[in-house]
């Protein structure tokens, strides 16, 4: 059964003879304003809740143009589904903003653009208001550039159960990249993040100890010195590629040898890639990274 988004026009007291629409899903009306389940907006009569143009500048931004064409159509799914979900209310934090036209053609050159821009323009009109659902509501759907090899649980990152975000194998992801920093350098970055922190330059790799990883090889907990923090914190102080990483002590430096990019939750844009390589279409790919969802469309009726 389609799940329905549809839109009611209202007139409020504040909003003279201005058209706001009301949005209801899966046909069941909602009288109040729940951030739940609705939220108001205003729209020209004759458009649609998610703006399929605006989707192909964040299309871009997002995704190699030169990605196979279901990996394409199955990322346009999941931005229309994390634009949605902002929209709505549900979520309200992390919006996406696309490339403009402008940024495209600099970006491409006037004499590739119109080519380019349409390989992302195909993509969202094959996908066309098509959404990924759970509970009768757009999934949350995070996305990473590669994993390590299998992308994590959202548990291991935000300490709650999301049922649509778990732990899968994604062994096409083969991507790794070593990072050689100073010992002086980490120790600097660590001790203006935290002020307290005690180590020894001359010892330092002795003093960073893993204490735990999560199930696919990400680390949850480390510690240096007299502080202990998350794997992700130490990723974005030191600039590293994800927090997958074995660390080997190389004289006065460093070396991590990081695998994946990104924090692994969700789908894997290299992994979704490679997996239509092998002949897996967007629907599919869609129903591997993310559990038990379906791939529904929204109708807009006036």
């Amino acid at each position: 059964m389609k799940t329905y988004l549809r839109m009611f026009i209202c007139v409020g007291s504040s909003f003279i003879l201005l058209p706001i629409f009301i949005i209801k899903i899966c046909g069941i009306e909602v009288g109040t304003m729940s951030v739940d389940t609705s939220i108001a907006m205003v729209k020209e009569m004759d458009q649609d809740i998610i703006q399929e143009e605006t989707l192909i500048g964040i299309l871009a931004k997002e995704i190699p143009y030169t990605y196979e064409e279901e990996a394409l159509k199955a990322q346009a799914i999941v931005e229309r589904t994390y634009m949605a979900r902002r929209i709505l209310g549900i979520q309200k934090q992390g919006a996406i903003v696309g490339y403009t036209i402008e940024e495209m053609k600099a970006l491409w050159g006037d004499e590739k653009y119109q080519e380019i821009y349409n390989i992302y323009k195909d993509a969202v009109q094959a996908t066309r208001k098509q959404l990924i659902m759970y509970d009768n509501k757009p999934i949350e759907a995070l996305y990473h550039e590669a994993s390590s090899g299998q992308t994590r649980d959202a548990k291991s990152i935000y300490k709650q159960e999301i049922p649509y975000l778990k732990s899968v194998k994604s062994e096409v992801d083969e991507i790794s990249k070593q990072v050689t920093l100073t010992k002086e350098d980490i120790a600097k970055k660590l001790k203006e993040a935290y002020p307290n922190l005690v180590v020894d330059i001359n010892i330092l790799e002795q003093q960073m100890q893993i204490v735990k990883k999560d199930e696919a090889g990400y680390i949850s907990a480390i510690q240096i010195g007299n502080v202990t923090m998350t794997g992700e914190s130490l990723k974005s102080l030191l600039d590293l590629p994800s927090c997958a990483f074995k660390m080997y002590n190389s004289g006065d430096k460093i070396i991590f040898d990081v695998r994946g990019i990104g924090d692994g939750i969700g789908l894997s844009l290299n992994g979704a890639n490679e997996l239509a390589k092998q002949g897996m279409s967007c629907e599919e790919i869609l129903h591997y990274y993310y559990a038990d969802v379906t791939i529904e469309e929204y109708e807009v009726q006036s």
